[in-house]
């Protein structure tokens, strides 16, 4: 490949996927590209000489009776053939549009075109690395490449060319030892794509640019310098005199930039005039959806936070921090004249480690994700000055590539290490400490309230969607320890170990009675020990705790030990935990030594030799990564005495085989928060807990006991209303007649759900949400939807199906009628921007699962007390996140949407009349059938535009 060979961009419209079933192209699309320059277009019609399906027809805009007059393939196939002879061949998704076309041809008689491929989906994951989506369509909009006709070959072959060049010149602007080590990963890249990387590598090393003054190069390795970092310093008395305490003074501060929100600036009074106090309180304020509650909250607190004394902001999801970082920030700003230095504080695994990316390039990988990666994050360590690798988008980071690379932490670092310097966590530790603001996430200030390095003494502390506390909590003190899954680690471990495995032996790597030998013995046996341990533990659960045996639809069994079981559990395994504990140091200590040892010397090493080495070290670090875990279960279990709020289960899934032994899981829950949600506010400054929705029907009562408040704490409380108008902005329906999961099968409560989507959502071109109460229903729901052909119709994303949360969180704001389908877990903590969202249907009330066994556990503690737990916990738990999730869908005074329940309970029962009672009273309500609902959605939809 070089400046004179052509590119032949092309794209196909089929009736379908499977040329085998039948499938024929429709249309033929091509862009010829030499020299840098789009030479010209072709676009060609094909009659397929059979029925084209109606959803094709109408995603692609191509009709039969425009097929009809067209010619068949077989007259078309010699000039096709002749058209790209001798060209690189080019297309997004290049395996789908190459096969499908030699399909054809071989099937009309002529040879399949034999010509090397560049696939620009792979190109462009790599040269954009921070792109969100690499669908055609978003990668347009990305680029601002205009886009008139989606699905349309010639359209998708043009913009595809630009795409292409676009690509390639900025390809040419990376340095060359960027693209030297791209060009050396590449081989493994779809058809020749790889290739593409080592010409235009070539092509600059002939023009020699010198590299551009922001970049650096450490280990042949280009970074992007970091930003130069003026950080101006304001003592805190200096600004308390400045809030504007009279109404004139703040309406002066405000209006320039926001409107005038009289609830809004009752929250700013309500924090300032608290700090002012001589005994500032905790506050709770519910905040509801429009006030402006970031702002409500930052500017008060702008006027008293200093590096020396910081401002806490903990919310509830990563994406919730850089929108406060991103969007309220710049706006605080403005409102206060002045640089506020303010700094994000999340895991050190979201961080990428220099010196282990590194070490990875030397290693062979020849799993081609893993090299695409490898290539990817070359690309944006051009970019990219915080090394957060949340910026790269990714659906998953739990594999082992990431799980090498990801930072351990400040504490791992070696000062003499090449990239010491440069390393992307030492510099957030630096600004974190000169920040007055630190934004964080719930999961994270709940396992680390008392990192006082890092919050400095007494900081001030914003919970913002403070009910979600709870849940995180909850979760940072749940911790799991799977036996099986270490079981297994330890037998592949051996694999490599063992002197018996001719093949795989690692002995061969180290010198004959060394110091390295030695530690690869001793790593040997204690593996084969602590698979030993793992049996004997595995042996006494069986034995002392009869389990139930497991419901219909599961595959697993589950047991509460109460507080007596957890002592004699403790008691008698003690010795086997002693055990663990040396086995794994041992492990860990002699692991490393090998590693250490083996860095230094990786050139004496062949691919084969190294690649043995990686596929145990994957082993290793996959157990050793759960020590951190198993650790913090055993100080819990043994250290901690058993409480009512803690529960320990025993999860046994049952072998699919005779001869397989049966798979054990521990897991140390807390049932109940408040005791520790205490705890963690002892270290703060008297903290403001808000949120949109932390009232249920007017009171806090079930809040405050779930955040551990006693009657006798001192808690102010506040409710601020919504601004916004909602019998104009909204409708809310209930479905007479949805789905009853009481009086259905499993399988037949799924496909009414399914038709009932379809009645709502075929011909719907508004954004969609669809909440459901488990991933199962989700699963099937999605399925029984794609059967249905509404995927070839709109996007369909699915949470844990299509990409994480955040992954499909982020496609979805990209789309225009895409529909999500999403668990509980969306109800709060994403704000979507105007027409992003404009429909949400709840499946089910979302009530959590009764059946499951921590639920019946404290339903049974609050039982014990003389509490009604549905009454007290059940219903104000469903309630706050029937209003999250209507709170979705009007964010700002200019958004219109629909609200759609199909659980008829929310109408059926006494409990369902309460929970309508909490939703804001001026929102129109109406129960009907499905087929009326969503003919009145159209009619609202037709009459607010």
């Amino acid at each position: 490949m070089n400046q004179e060979t052509i590119y032949a961009v092309v794209d196909l419209e089929t009736t379908g996927t499977n040329i085998k079933e039948g499938d024929r192209i429709i249309q033929f699309g091509c862009a010829l590209i030499q020299n840098g320059k789009i030479i010209q277009t072709i676009s060609q019609d094909v009659n397929p000489l059979r029925d084209v399906p109606t959803k094709i027809q109408h995603l692609t805009h191509i009709t039969a009776d425009q097929l009809e007059l067209a010619p068949i393939f077989e007259d078309l196939a010699p000039t096709l053939v002749e058209l790209l002879s001798g060209t690189v061949f080019v297309a997004h998704n290049i395996n789908f549009d190459l096969p499908f076309l030699n399909g054809e041809l071989e099937r009309v008689g002529q040879p399949p075109l034999d010509l090397p491929g560049i696939d620009t989906v792979e190109l462009a994951q790599i040269v954009l690395p921070e792109a969100p989506s690499y669908r055609l369509q978003d990668l347009t909009q990305l680029l601002a490449i205009e886009h008139d006709n989606p699905h349309q070959a010639d359209s998708d072959a043009l913009v595809t060319a630009k795409l292409f060049l676009k690509l390639m010149a900025r390809l040419k602007t990376l340095p060359l030892v960027t693209l030297e080590r791209l060009s050396a990963l590449g081989a493994g890249l779809l058809r020749q794509t790889g290739d593409f990387f080592t010409a235009i590598a070539e092509q600059m090393h002939a023009q020699s640019r010198p590299l551009p003054n922001d970049l650096l190069i450490r280990e042949n390795i280009a970074l992007r310098k970091p930003a130069e970092e003026s950080f101006e310093i304001y003592p805190g008395s200096n600004f308390a005199a400045d809030y504007p305490v009279e109404e004139a003074d703040k309406k002066r501060l405000l209006k320039p930039h926001l409107k005038w929100r009289k609830a809004q600036a009752a929250m700013m009074d309500m924090i300032h005039d608290n700090f002012e106090s001589e005994a500032p309180e905790p506050l709770l304020i519910e905040a509801a959806t429009g006030l402006g509650k970031t702002i409500g909250y930052l500017l008060p607190y702008s006027y008293r936070m200093t590096p020396e004394h910081k401002l806490v902001v903990a919310t509830s999801t990563t994406l919730l921090q850089d929108q406060i970082l991103t969007q309220a920030r710049p706006l605080l700003e403005k409102l206060v004249g002045r640089q506020i230095n303010a700094e994000i504080v999340k895991s050190p695994r979201h961080y990428l480690d220099l010196h282990r990316f590194e070490l990875s390039l030397r290693l062979p990988h020849k799993n081609r994700m893993v090299r695409l990666l490898q290539m990817k994050i070359l690309v944006w360590l051009t970019q990219t000055t915080t090394g957060d690798l949340d910026e790269l988008n990714l659906t998953s980071y739990q594999t082992p590539f990431f799980n090498n690379v990801q930072h351990r932490g400040l504490a791992s670092l070696q000062p003499q290490a090449p990239f010491y310097q440069d390393d992307f966590l030492r510099r957030l530790h630096k600004r974190q400490q000169q920040a007055e603001l630190l934004v964080t996430n719930h999961a994270y200030l709940a396992e680390h309230a008392n990192d006082h390095q890092t919050w400095g003494a007494r900081p001030y502390l914003v919970l913002d969607e403070a009910q979600n506390m709870i849940f995180n909590v909850q979760k940072i003190a749940q911790q799991d320890w799977s036996l099986s899954r270490w079981q297994l680690w330890s037998q592949k471990g051996l694999q490599y170990t063992d002197p018996e495995q001719a093949n795989n032996n690692l002995a061969r790597l180290f010198p004959k009675k060394s110091p390295q030998a030695r530690s690869l013995r001793l790593v040997h046996k204690n593996l084969t020990k602590l698979g030993r341990t793992i049996s004997d533990l595995e042996t006494y659960l069986t034995t002392a705790f009869e389990l139930p045996q497991p419901e219909a639809h599961q595959a697993f069994s589950e047991r509460y030990l109460n507080p007596d079981e957890v002592v004699q559990f403790v008691t008698a395994c003690h010795n086997q935990f002693d055990q663990l504990n040396r086995q794994l140091l041992t492990i860990q200590d002699h692991f490393l030594a090998l590693r250490y040892w083996l860095e230094q010397r990786l050139e004496q090493y062949t691919e084969g030799d190294l690649g043995i080495w990686q596929s145990f070290e994957n082993e290793i670090n996959l157990l050793l990564a759960d020590v951190e875990a198993y650790q913090r279960f055993e100080q819990l279990f043994i250290a901690t005495k058993p409480q009512e709020q803690h529960a320990l289960m025993i999860q046994m899934t049952q072998p699919k085989q005779p001869s397989q032994l049966p798979q054990f899981k521990l897991q140390w829950q807390l049932l109940s928060a408040g005791p520790q949600m205490q705890q963690i506010l002892a270290h703060f400054e008297p903290v403001t807990l808000t949120g949109a929705t932390l009232a249920v029907n007017g009171h806090f009562d079930y809040l405050k006991r779930e955040l551990g408040f006693t009657e006798a704490q001192p808690l102010a409380t506040k409710k601020l209303r919504s601004p916004f108008r909602f019998k104009q902005q909204a409708r809310f329906f209930i479905a007479e007649d949805g789905p009853s999961q009481k009086n259905l099968a499993p399988n037949e409560y799924h496909h009414a759900v399914a038709e009932q989507l379809l009645t709502l959502l075929v011909g719907n071109p508004h954004q969609a949400l669809v909440l459901f109460n488990s991933n199962q229903a989700l699963e099937q729901v999605y399925y029984a939807l794609g059967r249905a052909g509404l995927s070839l119709d709109r996007e369909i994303l699915a949470q844990g199906i299509t990409g994480s949360a955040e992954k499909i969180t982020k496609r979805f704001m990209l789309g225009h009628d895409s529909i999500l389908l999403a668990t509980s877990s969306f109800i709060a903590g994403v704000d979507f921007p105007e027409s992003a969202l404009e429909l949400v249907v709840l499946v089910q009330l979302p009530f959590d699962a009764p059946n499951a066994l921590q639920t019946r556990i404290r339903y049974a503690q609050l039982s014990a007390q003389g509490i009604n737990p549905f009454k007290a916990e059940a219903l104000p738990k469903a309630t706050i996140k029937l209003r999250q999730a209507f709170g979705r869908l009007i964010r700002t005074p200019n958004d219109r949407g629909v609200f759609i329940c199909l659980d008829p309970r929310l109408l059926s029962t006494q409990y369902g009349q309460q929970m309508r009672r909490a939703l804001p009273t001026s929102l129109p309500q109406k129960a009907a059938s499905v087929k009326t609902i969503r003919e009145l959605t159209d009619l609202f939809w037709l009459n607010s535009h």
